[in-house]
């Protein structure tokens, strides 16, 4: 018996041995496996950096430029007009390229300090070449002013005599990922495709690019489109009260601007965005014969803003303590200015969004309407849903303004391998947006208190608005309404409708009136 005691303590001993044997191997296998990784990627961390360090030495920056003339609202000029790239360097290490811009100028020769204009679209993830090849460019496409679709090459390409550069010096600026700009060295795009960063790294560039020029007494102006209401108001507070040189900006242009969110993003129990989209509704309605009224277009609107600004708004604010009598005079005066049955809007709980209206206005007639420009009208795959396939009126154009951009580019002698990027999905998906933005937990990014204190603080600030009655993207009414929900001066604000799209400049008659008021705002 003691034989077997013995014998089977002797066992659980060596089996304990084992597990310790077997223990150490793994620990020092794990050992050494991780010592081969990070061995692995030092490694990979000193080839990186090789090669980061390499490329300091192969970042010579590109310059297409050539001398022209030509007539701009009257005045002979000889300007030159050129391509360049400039590369912006880390602050801590002046040899360790961070990124490279691609941009296109247009510079009057004067001795006088010229203003300068810096010109940008939006997106987040649009090249510059709309507003450069549509309308403030000395060198412009016409596609059709009626909103028919632009149809195939070769475009319409022709003298811009009424571009600004009569006035002012442009800068067009290419955002990191549009254009031929990019991120450089040991950088990735991510780093600058954000709010908060996007208008640092362009704030960076015009600093360098008022130095490079020796233009530190020039006035200068700001034109953003579109999501360049974001990216201008910030750009303007980043340049004035920067951590690196305080620069003063003359004035700020907006174009169909986005500059706050909570009156253009459709969520449950976000209520501004209905009642500052519909009056733009009942614009399109108009334009495609959908009310029955003898009112003017200019009559039918404003009746459509006064509507919404003081019945509309305030029942939604009520929400179910609307008494059902009200609620149907409401649906009734809604449904006569927007052209829906009184049952869609019904449906809707009287909160259409655009792409719901856009479907549905003209779903008897088996067409569906635009989004940047709502003139626009195209047939669907099918008649049913609740989406149309695409936004046609950025088919009616896009390709007449990418081909005068290559066109143009090939004209000033412009040689580039890499692909030119009128816009990139993936900057817009890689877009940071704060969590939580000044306060607002719920994140509606807000831009316009950064215009209100620009005028507290320089006397000589000033803006100017656009907007198009048919922009079903970035209405009108929208722009009105946060311009003067954020304590900015009105009356040092140019605020201008035209009845066009998104981008009026397509519209002739709007683009000849756009053209007049810019100009007019840089030289008085």
């Amino acid at each position: 018996m003691n034989y077997f005691l013995k014998h089977k303590a002797i066992c659980i001993l060596i089996k304990r041995k084992k597990i310790i044997m077997k223990k150490i191997y793994t620990t020092s296998l794990a050992l050494f496996m991780s010592f081969l990784i990070s061995a692995e990627t030092e490694s990979s961390m000193n080839k990186n950096s090789e090669v980061c360090k390499a490329s300091d030495d192969i970042y010579i920056e590109k310059e297409f430029t050539k001398d022209l003339a030509g007539t701009f609202n009257g005045k002979k000029l000889n300007y030159t007009a050129g391509l360049k790239e400039k590369i912006l360097y880390e602050k801590d290490n002046p040899e360790a390229p961070m990124a490279s811009f691609f941009y296109t100028e247009y510079l009057v020769k004067s001795d006088n300090n010229r203003p300068v204009m810096f010109i940008f679209n939006g997106g987040p993830g649009s090249a510059s070449l709309w507003l450069h090849m549509g309308v403030l460019g000395p060198k412009i496409v016409k596609v059709p002013s009626d909103a028919s679709d632009d149809g195939s090459p070769p475009f319409n390409i022709i003298d811009n005599k009424l571009s600004p550069l009569s006035e002012t010096d442009l800068v067009f600026i290419d955002p990191i990922g549009t254009g031929y700009s990019r991120a450089a060295g040991c950088h990735d795009p991510e780093e600058f495709w954000g709010v908060n960063e996007d208008p640092k790294i362009i704030a960076e560039f015009i600093r360098r690019w008022i130095t490079d020029n020796k233009r530190w007494n020039s006035p200068r102006y700001i034109l953003g489109e579109s999501y360049g209401g974001i990216r201008g108001p910030l750009l303007v507070s980043e340049l004035r009260s920067g951590s690196i040189t305080p620069i003063e900006v003359n004035g700020l242009l907006m174009v169909a601007p986005a500059s706050d969110y909570q009156y253009l993003v459709f969520h449950p129990g976000n209520n501004s965005p209905h009642y500052g989209f519909l009056p733009s509704y009942a614009a399109t309605a108009f334009y495609h014969g959908k009310v029955d009224t003898n009112k003017s277009l200019k009559k039918f609107y404003e009746d459509s803003k006064t509507f919404s600004l003081e019945e509309y708004g305030p029942a939604l604010l009520k929400g179910s303590r609307l008494s059902k009598e009200d609620q149907d005079s409401l649906i009734t005066k809604y449904a006569e200015f927007t052209g829906l049955s009184t049952r869609f809007v019904e449906d809707f709980n009287m909160r259409v969004d655009p792409s719901s209206f856009r479907k549905e206005l003209l779903r008897d007639e088996g067409y569906s309407v635009g989004r940047l420009d709502s003139r626009y009208k195209k047939t669907d795959y099918m008649t049913g849903g609740q989406n149309s396939d695409t936004d046609v009126s950025s088919e009616g154009f896009m390709s007449a303004y990418v081909t005068a951009m290559h066109t143009w580019f090939g004209e000033l002698g412009v040689e580039m391998k890499m692909l030119y990027q009128s816009g990139d999905s993936a900057v817009y998906s890689s877009w940071k947006h704060p969590e939580k933005w000044k306060g607002n937990d719920f994140g509606y990014v807000n831009t316009v208190p950064h215009i209100a204190r620009a005028q507290r603080y320089n006397k000589d600030f000033k803006v100017y608005v656009s907007c198009g009655l048919y922009d079903l993207a970035t209405p009108c009414f929208t722009a009105e309404n946060f311009m003067n929900d954020n304590s900015v001066d009105m009356s040092r604000v140019v605020f201008s409708e035209f009845e066009a799209g998104h981008m009026m400049y397509n519209h002739q008659p709007s683009f000849d009136r756009f053209l007049k008021e810019v100009n007019n705002f840089i030289s008085n």
